[in-house]
């Protein structure tokens, strides 16, 4: 009521709140008025509420360590391709070329490979990395995930789909396709770069998306080769390595002291 604009005051808010060790119940109270208007469980926290606002800030504040020790070495590698891996790239850049020659199956069958490859180590490092998930990410997950679960109370999924929209889709995702965005690269990618992180930042949301490994999600796909490339991932293995991950950050139990927390950065200037 205060501010024309209330996306002005979110980011001073959260650094206020975090400041004082109150943003937990900020957010809970903001994402319960937030549920009230939420009618379908399939869209919870997808849009660009006060609530969904003061999360991301948050997660950009207090997660900026846990992106670095989690995805930088991987973004790296593909900023700076090996020898053996840097031709194959190079066809994830041009779809139409991989359509082109999609008849030589070495060729794609290689470029496949090598996504395939990258797509596993991100999805990897993320559902192994939940002991360096920051403490106050994880209590402000616990509340959306319980909100969430008394707001549906009859879909058994929509407390994982509550934090998996936060976590993959809005952290994780993000990260990889702009990783200058969250410093986990000094520049922003060139052309091939950026094509080959948006296809592994689309796999990760997908997979990261809880119930997602269904034919109506992998026909979101614009890329066909994409739809076909998804259907190795449909294994039971996939989706409890998710949900494994989603019960750990949504977990308010004390962590193991990880050694790798820096003090968070509230103020600039």
């Amino acid at each position: 009521e205060v501010c024309r604009d209330k996306y002005d005051a979110v980011l001073p808010l959260v650094r206020l709140l975090l400041h004082h060790h109150k943003l937990v119940p900020f957010v809970a109270a903001v994402a319960e008025l937030d549920l009230k208007d939420t009618q379908e469980a399939n869209t919870i926290f997808r849009g660009n509420s006060l609530a969904t606002r003061c999360v991301d800030e948050m997660m950009k504040i207090v997660g900026k360590h846990y992106l670095k020790v989690t995805l930088k070495p991987v973004i790296d590698e593909v900023g700076y391709p090996t020898e053996t891996s840097l031709g194959t790239l190079s066809l994830l850049g041009y779809p139409c070329l991989l359509h082109r020659y999609s008849c030589v199956s070495s060729v794609v069958g290689i470029t496949e490979e090598n996504l395939r490859y990258y797509v596993d180590k991100v999805f990897r490092e993320i559902v192994r990395s939940s002991i360096s998930c920051p403490t106050i990410m994880c209590d402000v997950f616990y509340s959306l995930r319980h909100l969430a679960a008394k707001r549906f109370p009859n879909d058994p999924h929509v407390q994982y789909s509550a934090v998996s929209s936060f976590v993959f889709l809005r952290f994780f995702a993000v990260a990889v396709v702009s990783p200058h965005t969250f410093h986990l690269r000094p520049h922003h990618p060139d052309a091939q770069t950026s094509r080959t992180l948006t296809l592994i930042s689309k796999a990760i949301q997908t997979l990261g998306s809880w119930g997602s490994l269904t034919k109506s999600k992998l026909s979101s796909f614009k890329e066909t080769f994409m739809c076909e490339f998804f259907k190795t991932f449909q294994e039971e293995k996939f989706t409890e390595s998710v949900k494994k991950f989603l019960d750990d950050v949504s977990s308010t139990e004390s962590k193991e002291p990880s050694g790798v927390s820096e003090p968070v950065h509230l103020k600039e200037g």
